[in-house]
């Protein structure tokens, strides 16, 4: 395995952790009763998916697609006023 390799299965590796790290943040987020808590937990998630979404540009060499944030209707093509 040459270098590249090897440098491309370490970022998937770390990628899979911020993944994970990010789903775990969210998810103590939403349990923790503590306010102030649990929107640093939220902020925490978010930083976890940036870092996710720097070392996907890292692996792939491109950018990835960005949500619209309109659901699944509107991606189906479906009027959501319904």
């Amino acid at each position: 395995m040459d270098s590249i390799e090897r440098e491309k299965k370490a970022l998937k590796t770390l990628m899979t952790v911020e993944d994970l790290v990010e789903k775990k943040a969210k998810i103590h987020s939403r349990l923790l009763m503590d306010t102030a808590l649990a929107k640093a937990m939220e902020e925490l998630a978010l930083r976890h998916e940036k870092r996710k979404e720097t070392l996907e540009i890292l692996i792939l060499g491109k950018l990835p697609k960005k949500k619209n944030g309109q659901g699944m209707s509107a991606t189906n093509g479906e009027d959501e006023g319904k």
